[in-house]
C-alpha cells in the first residue's frame, strides 16, 4: 500500500463518515506529518499489509493516478500486472484475485 495526500481532510472535503465519528485530519504539511497520518490510519483501520508513504510532491500519486484510491499489482520485474479502475467506484480487490493467482503460477 503507498499512503497518498490525504483525501478527507478537515474541510469541505471531510467525510460524512470522518464528520460523525469525529475523526479529524488536517492536510499534513511535511513529510513527517504525513507518516504519522499514514501510521494511524493503519492502525485505526487494523491494516497488516506493508506501506510506504509517497513523499510530498505526490509523485507515486500523480504518476499512478492513485487519487483517491486505485489498486495495481506489480510483478517481481517492477511492470505493472494488473491495474484497476479510478476509486472509489473502481476500488474491487476482487478483481485482483485471477491476475494475482496467474502471477503466483496458481490455477
Amino acid at each position: 500500500m503507498v499512503y497518498i495526500r490525504e483525501v478527507h481532510p478537515v474541510g469541505p472535503r471531510q467525510s460524512k463518515g470522518n464528520r460523525k465519528r469525529k475523526v479529524q485530519i488536517t492536510q499534513p504539511k511535511t513529510f513527517e506529518e504525513r507518516v504519522a497520518v499514514a501510521r494511524t490510519c493503519m492502525r485505526e483501520l487494523k491494516l497488516s499489509i506493508p506501506a510506504v508513504v509517497d513523499g510530498m510532491d505526490d509523485k507515486v500519486s500523480k504518476e499512478y493516478a492513485g487519487f483517491p484510491d486505485r489498486l495495481y499489482i506489480v510483478d517481481k520485474e517492477g511492470k505493472v500486472a494488473f491495474k484497476g479502475e479510478r476509486g472509489p467506484r473502481g476500488f474491487k480487490p476482487l478483481q485482483m484475485e485471477k491476475p494475482l493467482k496467474e502471477l503466483l503460477g496458481e490455477s
